[in-house]
């Protein structure tokens, strides 16, 4: 007999004792820890419900500063016991009444402490009449009270439940000995006197087993009938494990199938992709959801291609219905000595997508969706060969829009793609079949027309009916965030194939005559022409020359004399020349247009405001002007106004060249005023308040408001040559410019006529009320050399025909 430590009976019993101990504690524990979650909401709702009863009086007594009632309040509150301190506060927390007594000490105080240290210590009832805080009841809880029942009923629960436990063992001894650990020792008799026989007759072997207990004996008896099935199992057991694994926590689609397709097996990235329950999925055949899947192939391939992959894509149908493109990985292994095809699937529907929006991407524009610049080219090449090959004559429109960058300035990005994705619309509802539109960057838009005439003139009236039709849709308003916008657009046309320029060419072309589109005043159209190149040629040769003019100071700045009805001197204008050593002189007709397209007008002007400046004060120091002098002009490009640092621009040089701000007169355009004259408004308000005067020049010739002229700091009115140089020959320019006389009179303005180069334009100036003039009748534009000789003489300029006869 086995001594009884080392019986079953024995350490089942001491085991299950433990267990049940732990058990017993476990669950009394969860059950503590339940009723006491269970008795915090009680408490709460107490201590809440408790509060809430006196509210209403409470209320009362705050509101009507009531203290006898505030007392009888916290008087009702300490039958409850649960309060040790009270306090009834008005609005302004003063105390109106106060209650307290020293916490009760019990048994468990420490319990309580320990059950209590998350819980609130004091409750606070804001006290409200008419959505009107009137004051506020505060209570400290004791919780050496509230809890004192709960610790009792607790340790009546453990101590019960530790009773409970010594019964049971005993129990647990008499029944495992019993109905166990008896039975067990006369099988173990029984076994061994089984295996002795047994290891007489055939040799059969009992490995020694460590455990020493009735089931260490009976471990000893069977290892030996069980060892070698034992060890082929486990085998077995571990194969199949890994290729369970392999398979089920595969995050891809994995299928078993016979090499009939008849489905074994799946895992649940199986389930997800198709949609079907593993009962269904297992009843079916691949055939079922892959329509490409052959038998006769699978069977002919898995013949040779045993341990053997296969890469390829093909099409899975889901329950509902759906096609999903998929990349099967697909081999043939053999389980029991059966080959079965297992399949590895993706879904590559999200890879399809993002091939076809890289695809997409590269001959798209992503803003608009018409081709980009990629695509125009393939399309123009093709369109010349084929017209080329039927004498088929095409045409190519550039289109550029105008304003288009002040619009984007000033509403911002997100304004101006919308406005180019409007403007895309209108001109594609414009095409015909087999016309292109493209979009090859920023505000310019390339329609290719691939099939316009076989004959030249008829090609020609055709795309140039295309163009005004889309001039006149581009010039109607667009709404853009609620905002009116109009927009107009210059168009340059090249035709092809009319020598044998290839499609870089012809858009080069195109690009060229849009160019002399905006020259010749913006919303129209040009045909190229060959002598244009050249014009573009000499044109960026005069844009890189420009890029060195100023570092190289290759420009200067000349005076043109400004005087009175008595031919004194009343004011001078700075106007800018440029001599180049490689291209001569070049007006500034033609480089200061490219200055404010390169951006170089910023410091161009920069230069002209702060040489100027510096002139005028070495006059005023040195040589001194004359009493009549008022101003000295300066224009002032709408690029460089419209930049946000202008004003602190102009502060500088006026600081840095010492001059006095009130002889400075800035001359600018009426269409700087059309573009934003609330922000042109605020600039010349903020100069003004420094001296600065301001001048419209080119009056007349603009968009002409008296809007602009009753809100803006003006001081005076050019008259535009053109009106003087036809004075005397058009009866509606003198008419024009006695009305500018009469209306800048009535809005106390000056008035000055530039560009007065006879006696006669002057002395009709005179008649209808002009007394400031500026022109070569008077005097030519001159350096600061020359004029400092005028200056030092207090020269008088001629104003009439004895003045002519005089040497000047």
């Amino acid at each position: 007999m086995l001594a009884l430590r080392k019986r079953l009976s024995y350490k089942q019993t001491k085991w299950a004792l433990l267990l049940l101990l732990i058990m017993s504690v476990s669950v009394s524990m969860f059950h503590i820890y339940s009723d006491w979650q269970e008795e915090k909401s009680n408490l709460n709702e107490r201590v809440i419900g408790t509060l809430e009863i006196v509210q209403t009086a409470a209320t009362e007594a705050a509101y009507t500063l009531d203290n006898n009632l505030a007392n009888k309040v916290l008087i009702g509150l300490t039958r409850s016991n649960i309060f040790y301190r009270m306090r009834l506060c008005d609005d302004l927390d003063r105390e109106m009444a106060q209650y307290q007594r020293p916490p009760v000490e019990k048994p468990f105080g420490w319990i309580s402490n320990y059950l209590s240290k998350d819980l609130p210590k004091k409750y606070i009832l804001d006290l409200s009449y008419d959505s009107t805080l009137v004051g506020h009841l505060k209570a400290e809880i004791d919780y050496a009270v509230v809890t004192e029942n709960f610790i009792r009923r607790s340790i009546r629960l453990v101590s019960s439940t530790l009773f409970a436990i010594l019964i049971v063992g005993a129990a647990i001894l008499t029944l495992i000995y019993i109905q166990t650990s008896r039975p067990i020792s006369q099988f173990i008799e029984r076994l061994s006197q089984l295996a002795k026989s047994q290891s007489t007759q055939g040799g059969v072997y009992f490995p020694e087993s460590s455990r020493d207990d009735e089931l260490g004996v009976l471990a000893k008896t069977f290892t030996a009938l069980w060892h070698q099935r034992q060890k082929v199992q486990t085998e077995l057991e571990k194969r199949e494990a890994y290729f369970r694994a392999v398979v089920h926590q595969s995050r891809e689609c994995m299928l078993l199938t016979t090499p009939n397709g008849q489905i074994l097996d799946c895992n649940k990235a199986a389930l997800q992709l198709l949609g079907y329950s593993e009962q269904d999925l297992l009843s079916m055949n691949l055939q079922a959801i892959d329509h490409e899947f052959n038998k006769t192939e699978l069977l002919e391939w898995a013949r040779n291609a045993l341990g053997k992959v296969s890469t390829f894509e093909t099409h899975y149908t889901r329950r509902n219905g759906t096609i999903v493109p998929v990349e099967a990985c697909a081999s043939v292994i053999n389980l029991d000595s059966s080959p079965c095809y297992l399949v590895s699937v993706r879904d590559i529907t999200q890879r399809i997508k993002d091939q076809e929006q890289v695809k997409y991407l590269a001959y798209y524009d992503a803003l608009t969706n018409l081709p980009n610049r990629r695509l125009l080219h393939d399309r123009l090449d093709n369109a010349i060969a084929v017209g080329r090959e039927h004498g088929h004559i095409g045409g190519v429109l550039f289109i550029d829009l105008d304003r288009f960058k002040t619009i984007n300035d000033s509403m911002g990005h997100h304004a101006g793609d919308q406005l180019l994705v409007e403007v895309s619309k209108r001109i594609t509802t414009l095409l015909a079949k087999g016309d292109t539109a493209s979009r090859i960057g920023g505000d310019e838009f390339v329609l290719l027309l691939p099939d316009l005439s076989n004959n030249l003139e008829e090609a020609q009236n055709e795309v140039s009916h295309l163009a005004e039709r889309l001039l006149e849709t581009l010039n109607q308003v667009f709404v853009i965030q609620d905002v009116e916008l109009y927009v107009s657009a210059s168009i340059g046309i090249s035709l092809f194939p009319l020598d044998q320029s290839d499609g870089m060419r012809i858009l080069q072309q195109a690009d060229t005559a849009m160019y002399r589109a905006k020259e010749n005043g913006r919303s129209g159209f040009h045909f190229y022409q060959n002598e244009m190149q050249q014009y573009a040629t000499d044109r960026l040769k005069m844009e890189k020359a420009l890029h060195h003019a100023l570092e190289r100071s290759e420009l200067r700045l000349v005076y043109q004399p400004q005087v009175n009805k008595k031919g004194e001197l009343i004011g001078l204008e700075a106007l800018v020349r440029w001599f180049s050593p490689e291209l001569g002189h070049i007006p500034p007709s033609q480089f200061i247009p490219i200055a404010e397209e390169t951006g170089l007008i910023v410091p161009l002007g920069e230069w002209v405001v702060r040489e100027a400046c510096q002139q005028l004060q070495h006059w005023q120091q040195v040589l001194g002007l004359p009493d009549t002098f008022r101003s000295l002009a300066i224009n002032i490009s709408p690029y460089q106004f419209s930049r946000e640092d202008f004003v602190n621009q102009m502060v500088n040089i006026f600081q840095q060249t010492q001059v006095d701000p009130k002889y400075i007169d800035l001359e600018i355009t009426e269409g700087m005023l059309v573009e934003n004259i609330r922000a042109v408004a605020a600039k010349m308000q903020r100069l003004q308040q420094y001296g600065v005067q301001f001048s419209i020049d080119d009056f007349g010739t603009g968009y002409s408001s008296l809007r602009y002229l009753k809100h803006l700091p003006l001081s005076q009115l050019k008259i535009d040559q053109s009106f003087i140089r036809d004075i005397s020959e058009d009866p509606n320019s003198y008419e024009i410019i006695n009305t500018i006389i009469s209306m800048a009179k009535h809005m106390k303005l000056s008035v000055i006529a530039e560009g007065v180069e006879t006696l006669f334009e002057k002395e009709v100036l005179t008649s209808i009320g002009c007394t400031r003039f500026q022109g070569y009748f008077f005097s030519k534009p001159l350096d600061k050399n020359d004029l400092n000789a005028l200056l030092l003489k207090n020269s008088r300029y001629p104003v009439s025909k004895e003045d002519l006869s005089l040497e000047f």
